[in-house]
């Protein structure tokens, strides 16, 4: 099992309550699959995840990363809500 880290922005952080959480994922996972035992964790957090309006923007490390992005033991995923305007 990998460990992964995954820091959650606005508005994610306080749906879940914390900003930071910790999960267990098989070798060969990816994003997505860290996105959904994000979801089973924390209940909650389906609904901000596919709101359908717009998709969460991930970061591993401190690259973009789409959902099919492979993870690695201690990756450090960020997910932040995508921002525009003027």
């Amino acid at each position: 099992m990998m460990k992964i880290s995954i820091r959650l922005g606005e508005p994610f952080w306080r749906t879940a309550g914390q900003r930071e959480v910790e999960i267990a994922m098989p070798e060969g996972a990816t994003a997505a699959d860290a996105l959904a035992a994000l979801a089973q964790t924390y209940p909650a957090l389906a609904a901000d995840l596919s709101n359908g309006e717009a998709q969460p923007t991930l970061f591993i490390g401190d690259e973009v990363a789409s959902l099919d992005s492979p993870l690695v033991d201690g990756a450090r995923v960020h997910l932040v809500w995508p921002v525009s305007g003027g």
